[in-house]
């Protein structure tokens, strides 16, 4: 069985995160430019208050789904190929919390590189998405779900250079009861057909 790495996002977009933190960076920065003003302490410490609220609800979000849920893994038997056809067993700790409904897809993304430098940029386009229909297995204190896939035999094999990459994901999305929705998301590499002679 091959384990897979979960990339998430654990809790739905970096960008509300990102925004989040640049939000904080904005409010020590503006503390900092207005403390040698008596007038204004007040003021920029209330701005800096308002600024942490993002981030001070992101990490208590984050510490309730890690108290109700732990660490996801998938796991899927032999190679998969070109025209693979084969289930996905997905694994996942759980404590506090209750799950309501798993969604399930596969991708394949296709990751151009174009420029060079500080020019450099990524352009990415999903070239399959398909649902997948996981069955969940009642258990205790543990999310099991078995999730068939089907690689299309036509579709493009995983591969890797500087300027062109070609991803496939598995790509689950956890609507909890008891604390934060969250998702997984499992790369997995495809390799191209075995011709038969």
């Amino acid at each position: 069985m091959n384990e897979k790495t979960d990339y998430g996002p654990v809790l739905g977009s970096g960008f509300v995160h990102l925004a989040a933190i640049a939000l904080l960076a904005f409010g020590v920065v503006f503390i900092w430019a207005s403390w040698s003003n008596r007038m204004m302490r007040q003021p920029a410490l209330i701005v800096l208050a308002v600024c942490a609220l993002p981030v001070a609800i992101t990490l208590f979000r984050l510490w309730r789904l890690r108290k109700a849920i732990g660490k996801a893994d998938l796991h899927i038997d032999g190679p998969i190929t070109l025209g693979f056809s084969g289930k996905a067993t997905y694994f996942r700790p759980l404590r506090e919390a209750t799950l309501r409904q798993i969604e399930a897809r596969l991708q394949c993304e296709e990751i151009v590189v174009k420029g060079s430098g500080r020019n450099k940029r990524e352009m990415r386009a999903i070239v399959h998405d398909e649902a997948l229909a996981p069955a969940t297995v009642p258990m205790m204190e543990q999310i099991q779900a078995q999730i068939p896939i089907r690689i299309p035999p036509a579709g493009p094999a995983s591969f890797s250079e500087e300027e062109a990459r070609v991803v496939w994901w598995i790509r689950l999305r956890l609507r909890m009861e008891g604390c934060p929705n969250t998702q997984s998301s499992f790369q997995i590499e495809v390799l191209p057909a075995v011709s038969e002679r």
